[in-house]
């Protein structure tokens, strides 16, 4: 079931103040969210490109994911690292690799 939820960040345009400091704008999106594992197969694959993938998120629907690349889940930060759109006609998991240092 579809009962997680995770927040689902774009980041928008970057401007300055009158001081110079930069400020970006950022959506985030709630979603309800099933939390899988990653296969073995993906994990070795996305190895080889020297990624570390360790959680599937698979969004209840499609509609909902526009390509955002950055995932909070579980008080943790994630970087989406490969999108499945074929996992089911009306869903998209999100294979996803936790930062480490959460910037």
């Amino acid at each position: 079931m579809y009962e997680d939820i995770a927040t689902l960040i774009s980041y928008g345009t970057s401007t300055f103040d009158e001081y110079g400091n930069e400020s970006i704008e950022t959506e985030k999106t709630d979603v309800y969210v099933m939390p899988r594992g990653v296969y073995q197969s993906e994990y070795y694959n996305a190895a080889q490109l020297g990624l570390k993938p360790s959680i599937t998120l698979e969004i209840a629907h499609l509609e909902d994911y526009h390509d955002e690349k950055v995932v909070e889940f579980r008080n943790k930060i994630y970087t989406v690292i490969r999108v499945d759109w074929s996992a089911q006609r009306d869903k998209v998991s999100l294979i996803c690799e936790e930062r480490t240092n959460n910037g």
